[in-house]
């Protein structure tokens, strides 16, 4: 039986990687860290999974939780935010965090570390991106691009005291999403999204990007990183597949950088008053017109890395929020 310990088990990816962790045919006992008061109900219907009360940016905590010569830490937890109002905290969880995990999982000599960053971890290209890809991060003006990107700085000094496997998820569809692709999907059910931005970006189904993290932490001779792609699609095609999925009419109208620069703004005004993170905001927006393309043949050939079609990621996100009621606001 091998052994696992996963951070962020009880989200969006992590729910699914466990799943796929019990799908496998040798058996998996897993520890799963949560924050204290946080939901973890549906990580209890698993007979194998031990949760575990922690946080990454308490030491001690961590050095408690993780099993002594684990097999693979999986490090999931994150902050994902864009609003440059939590810049401080989203740099302590992606970057002293991750500092805290590499050193706990060293001291608990465990067997192999996959660093979950993201594709955000390279900036912004025009080029597709592959692993050799030089990084604009730092000069992105994004705080989550920075941070994934310092992070894995952090993952590559370690390397020599513990493997590490870097990977970098695109935009990720499909089931227990609450926050990313699923507010475009409730945001076009509820009639509040009337066109689509002019961006290109690539598309993967959790349950690929699941199943390459569970590669990542079985396979042998791998490389130290790699990017995790999907499908291709301009941002017109993914909208109008979601529409396709809800049976609602198609979006015709395309929303212009300066229409859109004029949201960020007025968003930002409503985020002032609410106190609520902006529903679009400027590094949001930089992504949405700017163009993202994948090279993940390194991932293809190493982990066998899948793309599931576009149309089958937004069916299986949208059936899931309709299960749980989370479509009407």
């Amino acid at each position: 039986m091998k052994t696992a310990f996963v951070t962020g088990a009880a989200g969006f990816i992590g729910l699914n990687l466990i799943e796929e962790l019990n799908q496998e045919k040798e058996e998996w006992n897993i520890a799963a860290l949560y924050l204290p008061g946080e939901d973890i109900r549906r990580l209890s219907p698993f007979a194998n999974v031990r949760t575990l009360e922690g946080n990454i940016l308490n030491r001690d905590s961590l050095l408690k939780a993780i099993p002594e010569k684990v097999d693979v830490v999986f490090h999931l937890a994150g902050d994902t935010s864009t609003w440059s109002k939590n810049n401080a905290r989203q740099y302590r969880i992606n970057v002293e965090g991750t500092v805290h995990m590499l050193d706990a999982a060293v001291k608990k000599k465990a067997g192999r570390f996959i660093y979950t960053s993201s594709i955000s971890a390279f900036g912004f290209h025009e080029d597709p991106v592959s692993e050799a890809t030089v990084s604009t991060a730092m000069k992105s003006g994004v705080n989550y691009h920075r941070t994934k990107f310092l992070a894995e700085q952090e993952v590559r000094k370690r390397s020599r005291m513990l493997k590490t496997v870097i990977l970098n998820p695109c935009n990720v569809i499909g089931p227990y999403d609450r926050v990313n692709w699923a507010q475009t999907i409730q945001g076009i059910y509820n009639g509040k999204v009337d066109g689509y931005p002019p961006g290109i970006g690539t598309f993967a189904h959790v349950k690929d990007i699941a199943r390459a993290h569970v590669q990542a932490g079985i396979r042998e001779d791998l490389e130290r990183q790699y990017v995790l792609g999907g499908t291709q699609a301009t941002f017109q095609e993914a909208f109008n597949t979601i529409t396709a999925v809800l049976n609602k009419k198609h979006l015709n109208k395309p929303l212009s950088k300066p229409m859109l620069r004029a949201a960020v703004f007025i968003f930002k005004l409503k985020s002032w008053i609410d106190k609520k993170e902006p529903a679009l905001s400027l590094e949001k927006y930089k992504r949405i017109v700017g163009t993202q393309i994948i090279d993940d043949r390194r991932a293809v050939r190493d982990l066998d890395h899948r793309k599931t079609p576009l149309k089958k990621m937004f069916e299986d996100s949208y059936n899931w929020l309709l299960q749980e009621n989370l479509l009407k606001e």
